[in-house]
């Protein structure tokens, strides 16, 4: 005797597997939704959208996005934002700027220059005050494959940046006294090699250069 289904079975029937279905389909979207991070990002009319942010590969061998991902509060659905389209993007404790920067290079010296006919690049911000900003220019280190980065000093209203340290070598003394070349202490305590560090010529220039 073949057994029948009434109407509400096949009704719940049909609901559990369109359940089944859906929770399959979200496993792969929460999958992904580790890797991003809450934050925002600046519009080029300077709107703030709120939302989910991811600018790199997570693992061993991070890859830095050349577009960020986000994802708005109000959409299930990833953007693309190269550095070009937006402002600014923050996640966590994480900042970063849009700056249009060209690098030169002569004879193993590199000149930074900021001005808008370059490429637009995404620097971190790290130190920021309305005179002086320290950013980090991250990249992927070819030999072997991990994250590092280009320390720079901008100096508001500057067209160009200063290389702040070349690795173990330490300060590029020679070159920040060129850059800061108005201030006389700053010359003079670079030289005397009383600052060592980026955040010692950083909160010096702001206490000793400035005008009061």
């Amino acid at each position: 005797m073949k057994k029948s289904f009434s109407g509400s079975s096949l009704i719940s029937v049909k609901a559990y597997l369109l359940f089944f279905l859906l929770s399959l389909a979200h496993l792969p979207l929460q999958a992904k939704n580790k890797n991003y991070t809450q934050g925002y990002i600046i519009t080029n009319e300077g709107d703030t959208i709120q939302g989910q942010v991811m600018d790199r590969s997570t693992g061993s061998f991070p890859k830095l996005y050349a577009a960020i991902r986000f994802k708005s509060e109000n959409s299930l659905f990833k953007k693309k934002y190269s550095p070009d389209e937006i402002l600014e993007y923050a996640f966590g404790d994480q900042h970063y700027e849009s700056i249009p920067l060209r690098e030169e290079s002569a004879f193993f010296k590199f000149r930074y220059h900021v001005h808008e006919g370059a490429a637009r690049v995404f620097l971190r911000v790290v130190l920021k005050n309305e005179a002086l900003t320290y950013y980090q220019w991250e990249y992927i280190d070819a030999d072997n494959g991990y994250l590092d980065y280009v320390p720079l000093f901008y100096r508001t209203g500057s067209d160009e940046m200063v290389r702040v340290t070349q690795g173990v070598l330490g300060l590029k003394r020679k070159r920040l006294m060129e850059y800061f070349g108005d201030c006389p202490d700053m010359i003079a305590a670079i030289e005397m090699k009383a600052l060592n560090g980026i955040s010692d010529v950083f909160y010096f220039y702001l206490d000793s250069c400035m005008d009061p």
